[in-house]
């Protein structure tokens, strides 16, 4: 009777067994459930509290208050709207400020000014704006050269050379720019020979050492994304045009540019969101009035102990981030 019965188990193991690999949702389960669960723990559920403290209150000592009576939008009105205006008047305010700090005229749309958190935010985005067109200026060239020109067996040795500043750490790159830019450094001392430009004189600290940093860092990532955009062009496209009687550069901008837009677009998102979002770079190479929205969240989870805001502070420029990846894809982009 043992024997029989264990014979009956062992066959309904085994054709569980094949059941379980005949179905298709059997592997998914299997491979996605150790990342699932990671994504879970150390992803979702932090992001989830974060969003729950974004709408309580800081307490006296510092605390996170979540009680019902101390939920609310408070801390994203703090954020956008100036506190002797009222909702209306405080997002008219912070919207006619923006348009006049982008249009490059003269306007007096409002006597009043955003918040500094929101004009903290915009100095980040414009940041973020001009190391992606200086990455794009610099660095689309050296794709062209690697995708088109450069010769078949040199090709793999220049992209590691172009990924090969990865291989030092992040911070040992940044030290290396202080020692570039700070005062009687060799690359001082070179420069010392142009008017108005001295041996002692420091970059450091400043929006140029800001920029520099962020280019510096994130322009692989420009020029990865458009090499591999480029290799993959046919450029009998181009030959048929000067064949029509375009020149280089019109066989360029009307067809190379074209075809090589999608590396261009994600090189540019793949610059904009860690160079908006920096903490590291502006806290090391930048001064007082180089701080971005980076370090205004740091301060808050740090020294001013003020976990809502600065929570707040995340999920807006979590927003911001989620506008350009949207851009992104409506501009043909495709997220792998």
């Amino acid at each position: 009777m043992g024997r029989d019965t264990k014979r009956s188990a062992s066959g309904i193991d085994a054709a569980l067994v094949r059941r379980l690999r005949r179905n298709q949702y059997t592997g998914a389960v299997v491979n996605l459930a150790p990342s699932a669960f990671w994504l879970g723990v150390f992803f979702l559920a932090p992001l989830a509290v974060m969003f729950l403290f974004s709408f309580g209150q800081r307490g006296a000592f510092g605390e996170v208050l979540l009680a019902p009576e101390n939920l609310g939008l408070q801390q994203y009105r703090e954020f956008f709207i100036p506190d002797d205006r009222s909702l209306i008047g405080g997002l008219w305010v912070t919207i006619a400020w923006a348009i006049e700090a982008i249009v490059p005229f003269e306007l007096s749309l409002t006597s009043g000014q955003a918040t500094p958190y929101v004009r903290l935010l915009f100095k980040s985005i414009g940041y973020g704006v001009v190391a992606t067109v200086v990455s794009l200026v610099v660095g689309y060239p050296m794709a062209y050269y690697l995708g088109h020109l450069a010769p078949e067996r040199y090709q793999n040795l220049l992209v590691v050379l172009v990924i090969l500043p990865f291989w030092a750490s992040f911070l040992v790159r940044i030290y290396a720019i202080q020692l570039l830019l700070s005062a009687n450094s060799v690359l001082m001392n070179a420069l010392a020979v142009l008017p108005g430009i001295g041996a002692d004189v420091s970059l450091m600290n400043s929006r140029f050492a800001v920029l520099l940093g962020l280019v510096y860092i994130w322009i692989p990532f420009m020029i990865l994304p458009v090499y591999a955009s480029i290799e993959e062009i046919d450029f009998t496209y181009r030959e048929a045009a000067m064949d029509l009687g375009a020149d280089r550069l019109e066989a360029f901008v009307h067809v190379v540019f074209p075809l090589s837009k999608p590396g261009v677009m994600a090189g540019s998102v793949l610059v904009f969101i860690p160079s908006a979002g920096a903490y590291v770079i502006p806290e090391l190479l930048g001064g007082t009035d180089s701080q971005m929205i980076g370090n205004l969240i740091a301060d808050q989870f740090g020294s001013a102990g003020n976990w809502p805001l600065g929570a707040a502070a995340s999920f807006v420029l979590m927003g911001v981030m989620l506008l350009s990846i949207a851009a992104y894809q409506r501009g043909g982009g495709e997220l792998a």
